[in-house]
């Protein structure tokens, strides 16, 4: 905790709040890692790959060369220090400002590291050796400090036998003897993460198990929810999970963000990620207007099949939806406003508010739409909220919306956010074909209290 009360991590560049989420951005500087491996081993290329990972949101980025998946060979001290200097020297002088972690097992290679401005030490084998148990001891460092079994000190990933949910308390006891030992040690627990070491040898039923067991794992160690660092991004439990198993690591992303957001509304705050699900909202440009038009195609033709007639659905073209979009954004009054969720560095979604079009003095929620890889994620509620303060700026007191019968999805995610039914509704023609439409409404300052 801060002085203020607010949970914190304690590392050597500073105790860092977590008040919001923390992603650590993985940066592989491997030949062989599972996902991205031989991306980024020339040091240009891992620099931008950095710049990447922060403009997405990163608050750290964690740095490996030596890959850890089942099978990768071992790599020496001296290599895994060739691949690292370069790089390090490269973060260090052209993104001094980003707190970085080391990802590694050799006591040498973590002392060079502190030596050229790292803070955190994350070991995949839990700091069992006593050379860099002795670094991490004497550095101030964060440590992130995973589960995992060594046998005569190489790292061994056999099925750990956890299919049954019930027991999953042999990885609760893992993780206590774990933290007891760094503790024993005399490391502050302020500084220490424990990670469950989700995919480490494990089959997706271990997996899935210990997902399951994840909201209780804080209880049952007696350890904060917010001092464990989750690694789940690109994991194969979470193409399994969804139904998926053949689905490549790098198109496992949008998964990763679901599984993030499950762990956060369980209290969980640090994340290992290969790329960063933190929304950034900005006003949209004419520029963007291709983007804008991207969107809302793809978002209409997975959201409306049996709604809209399908000959609507296959003749929306991105081209004249992008015509339209920029002639809105260069005509549009001011306070008509879009703006547009960018997320992994890619453009998710957009919302659209101004003037209501037939409620004079109110304002309107005009469109949002994501994406469907964006789905599930907390993305539309960001927008929604963006929405209407931009409504609420502008002086609007209160908000209306006209979304068709039919889509009770949408529906279904107004009604969660406290928009209420209004009587009356309307009929749109497309196609030929009659759509209803019903109206919501939502206060946006307080009403009065009727006495």
């Amino acid at each position: 905790m801060t002085a203020s009360g607010v949970p914190a991590w304690r590392t050597a560049a500073g105790t860092v709040p977590l008040q919001a989420p923390l992603f650590l951005g993985i940066l592989n500087i491997t030949p062989d890692s599972f996902s991205d491996g031989g991306n980024f081993m020339d040091p240009a290329r891992a620099l931008d790959q950095a710049r990447s990972l922060v403009a997405q949101g990163a608050g750290m980025l964690d740095l490996g060369a030596e890959s850890t998946r089942p099978g990768a060979a071992e790599v020496s001290p001296s290599e895994e220090w060739a691949r690292l200097e370069p790089v390090l020297k490269a973060l260090r002088d052209a993104m001094p400002g980003v707190p970085l972690s080391l990802d590694t097992r050799h006591g040498d290679v973590a002392a060079r590291g502190i030596a050229l401005g790292v803070s955190v030490l994350n070991d995949v084998t839990g700091f069992q050796d006593p050379e860099i148990l002795h670094v991490a001891c004497n550095s101030g460092c964060g440590l992130i400090a995973m589960r995992s079994r060594t046998e005569g000190g190489a790292l061994v990933m056999p099925p750990y036998g956890l299919d049954d949910p019930a027991t999953a308390g042999e990885t609760f006891r893992e993780l206590r003897f774990l933290r007891d030992r760094l503790l024993q040690a005399g490391i502050a627990p302020q500084r220490i993460l424990l990670d469950p070491g989700f995919g480490f040898g494990t089959t997706f039923n271990e997996d899935l198990a210990l997902w399951d067991a994840l909201p209780s794992l804080p209880a049952a160690l007696d350890w904060p929810v917010e001092r464990f660092c989750i690694g789940i991004s690109r994991k194969r439990f979470l193409a399994w999970r969804a139904g998926s198993p053949a689905l490549p690591p790098a198109e496992r992303d949008a998964l990763g963000a679901k599984a993030h957001l499950q762990a956060i509304r369980h209290g969980f705050r640090i994340f290992r990620t290969h790329a960063v699900s933190t929304p950034v909202l900005r006003p949209a440009q004419p520029a963007d207007a291709e983007e804008v038009a991207r969107v809302q195609v793809a978002s209409w033709r997975a959201t409306y099949p049996g709604i809209l007639p399908e000959s609507l659905l296959a003749s929306l073209s991105t081209e004249t939806q992008a015509a339209a979009f920029t002639q809105i954004l260069a005509t549009a009054g001011p306070d008509y406003k879009l703006w547009l969720l960018e997320a992994r560095g890619r453009v998710m979604g957009f919302a659209a508010a101004g003037p209501a079009r037939d409620a004079a003095g109110s304002g309107e929620i005009h469109a949002i739409y994501l994406l469907p890889e964006a789905w599930d994620q907390g993305l539309g509620h960001a927008l929604l909220e963006r929405a209407l303060e931009g409504l609420r700026e502008s002086g609007f007191p209160e908000a209306r919306l006209w979304v068709l019968e039919r889509n009770t999805r949408g529906r279904r995610f107004y009604e969660r956010y406290g928009w209420q039914l209004e009587s009356g509704s309307r009929t749109e023609w497309m196609d030929g074909i009659a759509l209803r439409e019903v109206q919501y409404r939502m206060p946006l300052v307080p009403e009065p209290s009727g006495q």
